[in-house]
């Protein structure tokens, strides 16, 4: 039976579980291999199998991962994990700007890690190369003006990619490879530019000045 497209996570203390980075990343390598057993996990991820086990039992705990049954594996048997759903969610009752906003940072933390810990790994073992016709990794950062009209076409050019990247997840073909990108407001704490495009600025006060400072007359 397949997979529900999205599974929702419906309240902030199951959201901090699942965004964690060790289990963030557990469940995107699910989403590679499910149904799977968690040595299939552990040797996906070049982690001790053992080290697994309470984090796929936090994740069951809040419904994000499920039993799917017991396999012959050798002459052992072994319990299969599945995940609830494709893709992941978060679906709170409440919305107020501080839950919302904690959310969001959490997630964007986890992904930060998850990616420095990876082209930290890469670099390492010198795997990055940058000739022409051979580069096989890409970083960059850019500030623009937006309208809200299109901040909504660069999220659809994220859900573009990971279009693509999604359809190629169950493949054993090229290279593992992994992408990671965000889009967010800039707010500068000390004002060092009008925050939206149309607000004017503020009318320059001319500089006080002191009265110049009188002679005193001298005493005969």
């Amino acid at each position: 039976m397949p997979r529900p497209a999205i599974h929702h996570i419906t309240t902030p203390k199951a959201w901090a579980v699942y965004i964690a980075p060790a289990r963030l990343e557990l469940v995107e390598t699910m989403r590679m291999l499910a149904p799977c057993s968690i040595a299939e996990i552990a040797a996906a991820i070049d982690r001790p199998a053992d080290t697994l086990y309470r984090h796929i039992e936090k994740l069951r705990k809040i419904g994000v991962v499920t039993e799917a049954g017991v396999r012959r594996s050798g002459r052992r048997f072994e319990q299969v994990f599945d995940l609830a759903g494709d893709d992941f969610r978060p679906h709170f009752r409440d919305t107020s700007p501080r839950t919302t906003n904690k959310m969001f940072g959490d997630a964007t933390n986890s992904i930060a890690k998850i990616l420095l810990r990876t082209a930290r790994d890469a670099t390492a073992a010198e795997q990055i190369v940058f000739e022409p016709s051979k580069r096989n990794a890409f970083a960059k950062f850019e500030h623009a003006w937006l309208s809200q009209a299109e901040v909504e076409q660069l999220g659809e050019m994220f859900l573009a990619i990971k279009r693509f990247m999604d359809a190629r997840k169950s493949r054993r073909e090229g290279r593992l490879y992994l992408a990671a990108f965000a889009a967010v407001p800039v707010h500068r704490k000390r004002r060092a530019r009008v925050a939206r495009g149309d607000a004017k600025p503020a009318a320059s006060v001319p500089a006080k000045t002191k009265p110049p400072a009188r002679k005193r007359a001298k005493s005969s």
